[in-house]
């Protein structure tokens, strides 16, 4: 297993998934056979449906055969090897579908039309009345904000402005500790500083956190063949804040970090 790899494994791993997990699980009803988890990694929400739905078949797709290896043997999980969108099953097999954090990674190494073509091809693997989760990463606009930074911080906006490659970053310095932003480009900045420099950052600093609205991920959803049963927001940005010592200046509540989206299948 390469560095990139144990660093992705352990950051799988960390205890402050179980939020976004239960969000996800309080989704899906109990009268399921078969549940997908697509880009499953180590397997850490696998696991946790083969626990909570012990007479369904759970299984975990990933393309990494290293981190794959990770997911914990139950006598209810398959774990398969393989990639979007050539999804290696039969039409209709699953109840759900649930995609975590796996989105917006699609969108970003492979490109809007392999996302398009995956949310399509996992509409065909549903069955009737179907469902599909998706809990990933949400855009929260371009409104300008002004930030305080604690000393230890006053040089990572410019080190994360210069290996940012998803698109064009440009804080304003206001004073020796003050930069004014917008919302989208603090909210990429303050999720991902604690890439720099690590084994990770090269992946982390190729993707965003921010890849897309509620509205444009519902207009995804719709058109590859699905009806939005829900949508909500989750995990205020209050803790990476309060982490990394940052004070808000402006005012207003910023808004949470993640969507999380339930469809059916369309008839």
């Amino acid at each position: 297993m390469s560095a990139a790899e144990k660093g992705m494994a352990g950051l799988l791993a960390r205890a402050d998934r179980e939020e976004r997990f239960s969000a996800v699980m309080a989704y899906i009803k109990h009268q399921v056979s078969a549940i997908l988890d697509l880009g499953c990694g180590i397997g850490a929400l696998t696991t946790r449906l083969a626990e909570r739905f012990s007479s369904a078949l759970i299984v975990g797709i990933d393309r990494s055969k290293c981190i794959l290896s990770r997911l914990e043997k139950k006598k209810n999980v398959l774990k398969v090897l393989g990639d979007i969108p050539c999804l290696p099953f039969k039409k209709d097999s699953f109840d759900v579908v649930v995609v975590v954090q796996v989105s917006h990674e699609i969108l970003h190494f492979k490109g809007a039309d392999a996302l398009v073509r995956t949310l399509q091809k996992v509409c065909s693997l549903l069955k009737k009345d179907g469902e599909l989760v998706i809990f990933d990463h949400a855009n929260p606009g371009d409104t300008p904000i002004s930030l305080r930074l604690p000393q230890e911080l006053l040089k990572k906006p410019r080190d994360f402005q210069s290996k940012f490659k998803p698109r064009r970053i440009a804080p304003t310095d206001l004073s020796r500790d003050r930069i004014r932003t917008n919302m989208r480009d603090f909210y990429d900045f303050v999720t991902k500083i604690w890439a720099l420099n690590s084994e990770l950052e090269e992946e982390e600093m190729g993707q965003t956190h921010t890849p897309f609205t509620s509205q444009e991920l519902e207009d995804l959803v719709h058109d590859a063949g699905f009806e939005l049963a829900d949508i909500t927001s989750l995990t205020p940005l209050d803790r990476h804040l309060e982490y990394y010592g940052i004070t808000l200046e402006s005012e207003g509540k910023l808004p949470n970090r993640h969507i999380v989206l339930q469809a059916k299948k369309c008839e």
